[in-house]
């Protein structure tokens, strides 16, 4: 059996290990992380750990440290223990650093989280224990034990204790992969979910598509021209054949013989340059004098914060990673806005094809206190978008409740203009600091416990399984 806890920490969050170290009632191990001249990370372990079970506390963000120096340390510290002896290391990351590159989401995308998990393995560690993974199937890139706690129990506490009329309430997740997350919180409290979505405007990129070909009558689209071609394979294609409509001959019935192609036969084309054509033999080229396409004009946009941004409509809009600019739900304007017509909505064709919006896909909100549950906040753009689609559609209050705080650049001038009771984060990343400029919206959640209470199971040789339990919290 292992020796004695020895518990270690990095930089990136003494507090937190304080605090396990204080729930633990044993003391935190001398470990000093420096650096030299050329910006290297020095470590020095003070104390002997010969033997000895090791816990190492370090979260991947901080506000005083990136995530590439606080991955390097907790590296340099498990290389370190496993050189001086330890019986036994464990990696203690309750925010894991990289989390959300768990996946190959696009053509030549590094699968990141797959590579920290491979450092850790090769610098030495034994197991790791961490909180709220983005991706539970991180759990699956490592060859040692991991342990993915949650912070269910403890979110479900705060929400009994601190949300007026709780029963009431509604558990919302503000995306599609936040879903299972949230139905469970709201299957244990015993109330009601609801599930934001984005909704992409298909028939606003039909238009754009359309507008596209009359102007590039040559360029079809991928999906139009190969499902017409194969319906049509005797076709051939040439960007120099005029067609009138009205004089295109009718396509033989099955099993009728083709007559072939001769000079004087108009061919028949796929319907989506046929369409396209005649858009254009109607307005582009025109020698009648017909007016010319009105100019729609493009709509005004006015800064909130971080990135966010109102629009003549009372929208909040912000832009994603894939360049879509997405919208909040909005009383001003319906949710099924696609379709209507460019020139009302006040957005151009190539604006509209770029945009995507939030709408409420199941439940209902409305005079009901909202409770928005996600794993991680950074910007908190999406949040904001969220909470201000459920204020549109009618709840009465919203609280979000937030595993991880980010909570990067000018994120807290955004919290304090949000429409929300309180957004709750765990202590797993440090931002006490950041109270005050969020004009007290923030609020710190103390998950010391359960990470305190899974090292002193795992160290006894114990199940974890009761941590995982909807009654965990009156463990710890």
């Amino acid at each position: 059996m292992p020796g004695a806890i020895r518990l270690l920490t990095g930089s990136s969050h003494p507090e937190l290990a304080n605090l396990v170290a204080k729930r633990l009632g044993v003391p935190v191990t001398n470990c000093s992380c420096s650096r030299f001249a050329d910006q290297s990370i020095n470590v020095q372990v003070a104390d002997s750990i010969r033997d000895d079970d090791t816990y190492i506390v370090q979260t991947g963000y901080s506000t005083s440290m990136d995530p590439n120096d606080a991955l390097m340390e907790l590296l340099i510290i498990i290389s370190a223990c496993k050189t001086a002896s330890a019986r036994r290391i464990t990696a203690v990351i309750p925010a894991f650093p990289y989390s959300r590159h768990d996946k190959k989401d696009k053509s030549r995308a590094p699968i990141t989280a797959k590579l920290v998990a491979n450092m850790i393995t090769i610098a030495g560690a034994d197991h790791v224990i961490t909180l709220d993974l983005h991706a539970s199937q991180i759990q699956g890139f490592f060859d040692i034990p991991v342990d993915n706690l949650t912070s269910e129990p403890s979110v479900a506490r705060w929400i009994r204790s601190n949300v007026h009329n709780w029963r009431d309430s509604i558990i919302v997740s503000p995306d599609a992969g936040g879903a299972k997350r949230a139905t469970a919180l709201a299957d244990a409290l015993g109330v009601d979910f609801a599930l934001i979505n984005r909704n992409r405007k298909r028939e606003a990129n039909r238009r754009a598509r359309a507008a596209r070909l009359a102007k590039h009558p040559g360029a079809l689209s991928t999906r139009s021209s190969f499902s017409d071609l194969r319906s049509h394979p005797q076709t051939p294609l040439s960007g120099s054949i005029v067609v009138d409509p009205q004089m295109a001959p009718q396509q033989p019935g099955r099993g009728e013989p083709s007559s072939g192609v001769n000079s004087n036969q108009q061919i028949p084309l796929p319907s989506a340059m046929n369409d396209s054509l005649q858009a254009l033999s109607m307005g582009d080229g025109n020698s009648s004098g017909a007016s010319p396409p009105a100019v729609v004009k493009k709509q005004q946009f006015f800064d909130v914060a971080n990135g966010v941004q109102a629009n003549e409509n009372g929208e909040w809009v912000m832009t994603d990673a894939e360049g879509y600019r997405v919208t909040s739900g909005s009383k001003s304007r319906p949710l099924d806005s696609a379709t209507n017509d460019n020139a009302e909505s006040g957005v151009s064709e190539t604006e509209d094809e770029r945009e995507t919006k939030m709408e409420i896909l199941v439940g209902d909100v409305a005079g009901r206190i909202a409770i928005l549950i996600d794993d991680m906040i950074d910007t908190g753009k999406t949040l904001a978008l969220a909470v201000k689609t459920l204020k549109d559609a009618g709840a009465s209050e919203v609280y979000a409740i937030v595993a991880h705080g980010l909570l990067s650049g000018k994120a807290t001038d955004l919290i304090k203009r949000l429409d929300v009771e309180k957004l709750v984060v765990t202590n797993t990343i440090p931002n006490s600091e950041k109270i005050a400029a969020t004009e007290n919206k923030l609020e710190i959640m103390d998950v010391s416990a359960v990470l305190a209470e899974s090292i002193r199971r795992s160290h006894n040789g114990e199940s974890i399984s009761l941590l995982f339990r909807e009654d965990a919290a009156a463990l710890y």
